[in-house]
Protein backbone atom coordinates (compact mmCIF):
# COMPACT_ATOMS: atom_id res chain seq x y z
CA UNK A 1 0.00 0.00 0.00
CA UNK A 2 1.61 3.26 -1.08
CA UNK A 3 1.82 5.87 1.62
CA UNK A 4 0.15 9.00 1.65
CA UNK A 5 2.29 12.12 1.50
CA UNK A 6 0.17 14.64 3.64
CA UNK A 7 1.14 18.15 4.64
CA UNK A 8 0.31 20.12 8.03
CA UNK A 9 -3.56 20.69 7.12
CA UNK A 10 -3.80 16.77 6.13
CA UNK A 11 -2.36 15.34 9.13
CA UNK A 12 -4.49 17.36 11.49
CA UNK A 13 -7.31 15.63 10.21
CA UNK A 14 -6.18 12.45 9.69
CA UNK A 15 -5.51 12.76 13.47
CA UNK A 16 -9.15 13.60 14.60
CA UNK A 17 -10.85 11.69 11.94
CA UNK A 18 -8.54 8.38 12.25
CA UNK A 19 -9.52 5.54 15.03
CA UNK A 20 -6.60 2.99 13.80
CA UNK A 21 -3.30 4.34 15.10
CA UNK A 22 -1.00 6.69 12.78
CA UNK A 23 2.41 6.54 12.04
CA UNK A 24 4.06 9.39 11.05
CA UNK A 25 6.73 8.72 8.67
CA UNK A 26 9.38 11.55 8.67
CA UNK A 27 11.71 11.19 5.21
CA UNK A 28 13.59 13.29 2.67
CA UNK A 29 14.54 11.99 -0.82
CA UNK A 30 17.76 12.77 -0.32
CA UNK A 31 18.12 10.03 2.60
CA UNK A 32 18.98 6.82 1.20
CA UNK A 33 17.85 5.05 4.56
CA UNK A 34 14.68 6.42 4.25
CA UNK A 35 14.58 5.24 0.67
CA UNK A 36 15.24 2.15 1.34
CA UNK A 37 12.63 1.62 4.00
CA UNK A 38 10.01 2.90 2.08
CA UNK A 39 8.91 -0.02 0.32
CA UNK A 40 9.23 -2.24 3.33
CA UNK A 41 6.24 0.34 5.41
CA UNK A 42 4.63 0.37 1.91
CA UNK A 43 4.31 -3.74 2.68
CA UNK A 44 4.13 -3.28 6.93
CA UNK A 45 1.05 -0.75 5.99
CA UNK A 46 -0.79 -3.76 4.20
CA UNK A 47 0.07 -6.58 7.16
CA UNK A 48 -1.14 -3.68 10.12
CA UNK A 49 -4.02 -2.22 7.89
CA UNK A 50 -6.77 -2.73 10.93
CA UNK A 51 -4.36 -1.25 13.74
CA UNK A 52 -2.55 1.64 11.68
CA UNK A 53 -2.91 4.06 9.04
CA UNK A 54 0.59 4.77 8.10
CA UNK A 55 1.67 8.18 6.58
CA UNK A 56 4.59 10.05 4.62
CA UNK A 57 6.09 13.74 5.93
CA UNK A 58 8.59 15.50 3.70
CA UNK A 59 10.56 17.31 5.68
CA UNK A 60 11.53 20.08 3.50
CA UNK A 61 8.06 20.62 2.87
CA UNK A 62 6.63 20.31 6.09
CA UNK A 63 9.21 22.09 8.28
CA UNK A 64 6.46 23.16 11.17
CA UNK A 65 5.86 19.33 11.82
CA UNK A 66 9.13 18.85 12.07
CA UNK A 67 9.18 21.51 15.07
CA UNK A 68 5.73 20.24 16.28
CA UNK A 69 7.46 16.47 16.42
CA UNK A 70 11.01 17.40 17.38
CA UNK A 71 12.38 15.04 14.42
CA UNK A 72 16.03 15.67 14.36
CA UNK A 73 17.02 13.05 11.94
CA UNK A 74 15.81 10.94 9.05
CA UNK A 75 14.08 8.39 8.60
CA UNK A 76 12.01 9.46 12.32
CA UNK A 77 8.59 7.14 12.64
CA UNK A 78 5.97 8.57 15.37
CA UNK A 79 3.69 6.50 16.29
CA UNK A 80 0.24 8.49 17.65
CA UNK A 81 -2.48 6.98 19.15
CA UNK A 82 -5.66 8.82 20.64
CA UNK A 83 -3.61 12.04 19.69
CA UNK A 84 -0.20 10.89 21.83
CA UNK A 85 2.99 10.00 20.94
CA UNK A 86 3.52 6.53 22.31
CA UNK A 87 6.34 5.21 20.33
CA UNK A 88 9.30 6.51 18.20
CA UNK A 89 11.76 4.89 16.05
CA UNK A 90 14.31 6.98 14.85
CA UNK A 91 17.32 5.93 11.81
CA UNK A 92 17.60 3.13 9.79
CA UNK A 93 15.72 0.45 11.99
CA UNK A 94 14.89 -2.72 10.34
CA UNK A 95 11.88 -3.70 9.04
CA UNK A 96 11.44 -6.41 11.83
CA UNK A 97 12.20 -3.98 14.33
CA UNK A 98 9.30 -1.88 13.04
CA UNK A 99 6.85 -4.92 12.73
CA UNK A 100 7.51 -5.45 16.55
CA UNK A 101 7.00 -1.96 17.51
CA UNK A 102 3.53 -2.08 15.76
CA UNK A 103 2.61 -5.02 17.18
CA UNK A 104 3.85 -4.20 20.49
CA UNK A 105 1.71 -0.90 20.35
CA UNK A 106 -0.98 -2.02 18.37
Amino acid sequence: MKLDEVNVAELNKVLLAEERGVILDFWGTWCQPCRTLRPHLEDLADDFSEAWRLVAIHVEENPDLVVRYGVMSTPTLVFIRGGEEIHRVTGAATPSAIAEAMATHA
